[in-house]
């Protein structure tokens, strides 16, 4: 595919030490896009996120009263500001979903030859369902070090090149070779690949016929503290599509320290074999260990809805801008330890959901609508497994050849009202990245790459269905530099309060420690609005870099 978006190279690369990067000129336009922008404000924005991180709303999980209210919610704003309905004359995308609701929360032994490894649940492991079944047993599975569970041919690497995973237990590594040496000849070196996906690790142990995959957990590594897996997380309902995949019989996150001792139970030491996981012609290690666990629960069926509203194109209807955010959060756990039961998930993902509504407004209040269509495509079950991007993907209302591009919008944070910055995962993964740029520019602001790649962000928002089927996606937030981090320190304190309390937390809420500062996200979906307004009534067909597989997809 000819493309007229063409990339360059950026100076940025982390907010330690940010270059401001040097937009190419911007193109005059017939209508300044800022007018439109304009309407975006702070106060709505505000309003709506305290609307859906209300009670009213349930912690806004997947098929309980709480989708209702949102679905309702959203609906009702696009039809009151003239977005169209987006899917076949409706707005609800509905779509089924498997659910496993735990009894409780499951046990894992594992035996060495001293006898059992000691492993309590919550401290040392999470553990979870690996299919939707009534009851999931595991009995004297071998355990496996897998490394870092990664077969890839086209960079010669096979962890599980001599050794039989039918019905065993795998021992894996989060992240990759390359996140783990920075070596750029392993995999991308500190960037996380897609081999490194957790789901990418989970499904080829499926595949292969392993029961159980022990997943360890480090914070760096997952970009999150063990405490949001431990700490309850809300429902504790599984969800995955019906998609007929091999699966795993069960699935848990084991601590570092927990891994340690399993590995000593063996005789091997946890630092060596990860330093030999991330180095050429590892080979899994069967290690003597037997695991054995157990896990019940109530299986249904459930229909949960992304909601889609649109902008029809007056020239070219078919070619089509897509904006996402996710609705959905974590719910309410009756049996959560905290007080506080309810998940509001104000930052995520009322904050991104709150930005879509307000570039719907923007759009819907043109003075004409733009070249192409543009879609408003509001995910459900995001947290759940990016299942609702999935399935519009597999059926969107516009051809995937068509789309243009995918914006998302993902956990904006209030902690100012003016960012000097955005992070942009990925940061020239695409043409995309030279189109805000100059957007961006306007703004006062510089783009900057994920100052922690290696935790994947990248993979882990809505924009990466999209991209996986060959469709450039883009996920950038507003951020401080370093010096208005020097000037302003409860900016930084903000950010570090909420991964530590509120992310996936009850603590998620607009009533935080922090004052909330809109006017920094507003700006972020201003951004995003003009990004989309100019794809929208251009002819331009932005393109990945060379090099990737995904540009050949796009190709």
């Amino acid at each position: 595919m000819m493309t007229k978006c063409r990339m360059k190279t950026l100076a940025c690369t982390s907010a330690l030490a940010i270059t401001a990067c040097t937009a190419p000129p911007v193109a005059p336009v017939a209508f300044d896009p800022l007018a439109a922008a304009a309407t975006i404000t702070p106060e709505a924005i505000r309003a709506d996120i305290v609307a859906l991180a209300s009670p009213q709303f349930e912690g806004r999980a997947p098929a309980t009263p709480g989708e209702d209210a949102t679905v309702a919610f959203i609906t009702e704003q696009f039809a009151a500001a003239g977005v169209a309905p987006g899917i076949s004359g409706a707005y609800a995308q509905p779509f089924a979903l498997a659910e496993f609701r735990p009894d409780e929360g499951g046990m894992l032994a594992v035996e060495g030859p001293a006898g059992l490894v000691p492993l309590a649940p919550m401290d040392d492991y999470v553990l979870y369902a690996g299919m939707p079944a009534p009851a999931l047993a595991v009995e004297r599975s071998p355990v496996v070090i897998g490394g870092f569970g990664i077969r890839a041919g086209e960079a010669s690497w096979d962890d599980y090149a001599d050794v039989d995973l039918t019905g065993a237990t795998v021992i894996l590594f989060r992240g990759d070779p390359g996140t783990v040496t920075g070596d750029p000849a392993l995999f991308g070196g500190h960037a996380l690949s897609e081999h490194g996906l957790v789901g990418a690790k989970t499904e080829l142990a499926a595949r292969l016929g392993a029961a159980t995959v022990l997943l360890v957990h480090t914070d760096a590594s997952a970009g999150f503290p063990w405490q949001t897996l431990s700490g309850g997380g809300a429902s504790g309902a599984q969800y995955s599509l019906p998609d007929g995949q091999p699966r795993l019989t069960l699935f848990a996150h084991v601590s570092e320290a927990a891994a340690r001792r399993l590995l000593a139970a063996a005789g091997h030491d946890y630092d060596r074999v990860l330093a030999a996981s991330a180095a050429p012609g590892f080979s899994a290690i069967e290690t003597g260990l037997l695991l054995s666990g157990a896990m019940s629960g109530e299986v249904s069926s459930i229909v949960t809805r992304n909601v889609v509203g649109m902008i029809k194109g007056s020239e070219a209807p078919h070619e089509c801008i897509v904006y996402t955010a996710h609705w959905d959060h974590m719910g309410v756990n009756p049996g959560a330890e905290t007080e506080d039961k309810l998940f509001n998930g104000a930052v995520d993902n009322a904050t991104g959901t709150a930005m879509l509504m307000a570039i719907a407004r923007a759009f819907a209040g043109l003075p004409e609508p733009p070249r192409r269509s543009v879609y408003f495509f509001a995910t459900a079950a995001e947290e759940r497994g990016l299942l609702g991007a999935r399935h519009f993907v597999e059926q969107p209302p516009c051809e995937i050849r068509n789309i243009v591009a995918a914006l998302n919008m993902d956990a904006h944070f209030p902690y100012s009202d003016r960012w000097d910055a955005m992070v942009v995962p990925g940061l020239g993964s695409s043409d995309l990245t030279t189109a805000l740029e100059e957007v961006a520019a306007r703004y006062g602001r510089v783009l900057i790459d994920d100052p922690n790649p290696a935790a994947g962000g990248f993979f882990r928002s809505d924009h990466y269905p999209f991209i996986k089927a060959g469709v450039p996606g883009l996920y950038a937030v507003g951020a401080p530099t370093a010096a208005q981090v020097e000037a302003d320190p409860s900016i930084q304190e903000g950010f570090a309060w909420y991964m530590a309390n509120g992310y996936h937390h009850a603590a998620d809420e607009v009533d935080q420690p922090f004052p909330w500062r809109v006017g920094g996200l507003t700006d972020d979906a201003r951004i995003l609005f003009e990004l989309g307004w100019r794809l929208s009534n251009s002819d331009d067909w932005p393109n990945f870099a060379a090099g990737t597989r995904w540009r050949t997809l796009r190709d």
